[in-house]
């Protein structure tokens, strides 16, 4: 399985790793709800700039959301798809709906929790993937019977 999360407006002012030039709350929130779900090796970033990021790809600031003329397209981001050899992958979607549609676009089976499940903006999304960080680590801390 593999997660794929959305850049963010707000960006370190220097070359940096994808994981870390994202600043915004949003970015942050989405990184850390990925990072409960799976492996850092298996989230990648889709930045309207360069495509799909894996983590550790150094890439520098950029001013550019997805839609405007010179951000990736859905057929070069399926480009890469197919390079990083993921297409058949399973797909959870973290964003919003430009990102998410983009990636239902590409994966059939693509699960886009965030669209799903959340009636509101950011605001409702991000208390959502708070809580779900939150079940989660309760869980993992509960004892075995």
């Amino acid at each position: 399985m593999i997660v794929i999360i959305p850049c963010g407006a707000r960006k370190l002012t220097h070359k940096a790793m994808a994981k870390d030039i994202y600043i915004g709350s949003y970015a942050v929130m989405c990184k850390r709800y990925a990072r409960s779900l799976v492996d850092d090796k298996f989230i990648f970033i889709l930045s309207a700039k360069y495509g799909l990021l894996k983590m550790t790809d150094k890439i520098e600031p950029y001013s550019l959301t997805l839609g405007q003329a010179g951000a990736i397209t859905l057929k070069q981001v399926r480009e890469q798809v197919i390079a990083f050899g993921i297409l058949e992958e399973d797909c959870i979607a973290i964003g919003g709906k430009r990102y998410t549609d983009l990636c239902r676009a590409i994966w059939q089976n693509c699960k886009t929790p965030l669209q799903d499940n959340i009636k509101g903006g950011n605001g409702m999304q991000l208390q959502w993937m708070k809580q779900q960080i939150i079940d989660k680590a309760v869980v993992s801390l509960s004892p075995t019977v």
